[in-house]
C-alpha cells in the first residue's frame, strides 16, 4: 500500500487524485526532486557492489602477465587429445580397430556404438575386468575434459572467497583423473577384444595438465590485489559516503555536501572547457 511522502500516511486504492486527501499535498511533485537524489544514490551504490565484482573478475582473469598465460595453459591440454593418445586394438563385440586413436576418433567409435555392447563385454566372466577398466578409463578421460572446461571458467573468479582452495581442489581432481584414466588403461589385461598401449598424446596431456597446475599455484603466490574503480555518491568518493553513513550524519547534511561536490566537479569541468576552447582559438589565431 503506498504513502503520502509528506505526512506518511497510508492512501486507499480510492485515493487516486493528485492531493493528498490527509494533508493535501500534491504526491506526484511533493519534493520530488529529493526523492530522485535518493533513488540515484541507491543506484550508484549498488553499482558500486556490481562494479567491485567486475573488478576482481578482471583481475583475477587479466589481471597480470601469469594470469594471462593462465588463459591458454587452463586450455592448451585439449590440443594434446587430437594427437594419438592410445594405439589400441578393438576386435568383437566391438568394431574391428588396430591403430592410433583420438579423441575424435573415440568420439566416432561411441557414435556408431551400441551402449548394449558394453554390458554385454563386462557381464562376460572372460572379459569382465577389461571391461570395466576400458570403460573407467574412457569415462575418467571425458571427466578430465570437463574438469578442464570448470577450471576455465572458475579463473575468473579465482580471487573471490575461498577461490584459491577452489581452483587447487579442481587441479588436483583434474591431475587425479588423468593419471587414473591412464593408468586403467594401460593394466588392462590379456583379452581377445581390447588391448593396447598409451601414446604421445596421452603424456604430452598429462604434463600440459601438470604444467597447468604449476601456472596455477604461481598466479596465487603473485598475490594479486584488486585494483578497484573509484565510484562516487552524488560526487562524494563512495568510502567517504559510507563513512558519513556510518557516524550518522543526517540526510540534510549529506545532501548539503553532495551538492558542494557537484558543484566544484561542475566547476571543475566548466574550466576545463574553457582551457579547452582557449587552446583551441590561440592555435586557430596563431
Amino acid at each position: 500500500m503506498a504513502e503520502c511522502p509528506k505526512c506518511k500516511k497510508h492512501l486507499k486504492l480510492t485515493d487516486w487524485k493528485p492531493n493528498c486527501p490527509h494533508c493535501g499535498a500534491n504526491i506526484v511533485v511533493y519534493d520530488l526532486q529529493e526523492r530522485l537524489m535518493q533513488e540515484a544514490d541507491i543506484a550508484e551504490v549498488q553499482y558500486y557492489h556490481f562494479q567491485k565484482k567486475v573488478d576482481r573478475l578482471k583481475t583475477s582473469f587479466v589481471g597480470s602477465k601469469l594470469t594471462i598465460i593462465r588463459i591458454f595453459t587452463s586450455l592448451i591440454p585439449i590440443v594434446a587429445l587430437f594427437l594419438p593418445i592410445v594405439k589400441i586394438k578393438l576386435a568383437a563385440p566391438f568394431e574391428p580397430y588396430d591403430g592410433n586413436m583420438g579423441i575424435l576418433d573415440i568420439y566416432n567409435m561411441f557414435d556408431k556404438l551400441n551402449p548394449s555392447v558394453f554390458v554385454s563385454f563386462m557381464s562376460e566372466p572372460s572379459t569382465k575386468t577389461a571391461g570395466i577398466l576400458f570403460t573407467v578409463s574412457i569415462v575418467l578421460l571425458l571427466l578430465s575434459v570437463v574438469l578442464m572446461l570448470v577450471h576455465f571458467l572458475c579463473n575468473m573468479i579465482a580471487l573471490a572467497p575461498k577461490g584459491k582452495i577452489r581452483n587447487y581442489s579442481l587441479d588436483i581432481a583434474y591431475i587425479v583423473s588423468v593419471i587414473a584414466a591412464m593408468v586403467c588403461f594401460s593394466v588392462i589385461p590379456e583379452n581377445g577384444s581390447v588391448g593396447g598401449v598409451l601414446g604421445i598424446g596421452a603424456y604430452i596431456y598429462f604434463a600440459l595438465v601438470i604444467l597447468n597446475f604449476v601456472v596455477d599455484i604461481l598466479c596465487f603466490r603473485e598475490n594479486l590485489q584488486v585494483k578497484h574503480s573509484q565510484c562516487y555518491v552524488g560526487g562524494i568518493p563512495i568510502e567517504e559516503y559510507f563513512s558519513m553513513v556510518e557516524r550518522g550524519d543526517s540526510p540534510e547534511q549529506l545532501r548539503k555536501e553532495m551538492y558542494k561536490r557537484l558543484t566544484e566537479i561542475q566547476e571543475e569541468q566548466e574550466r576545463k572547457l574553457r582551457e579547452k576552447t582557449a587552446k583551441k582559438e590561440a592555435e586557430l589565431n596563431g
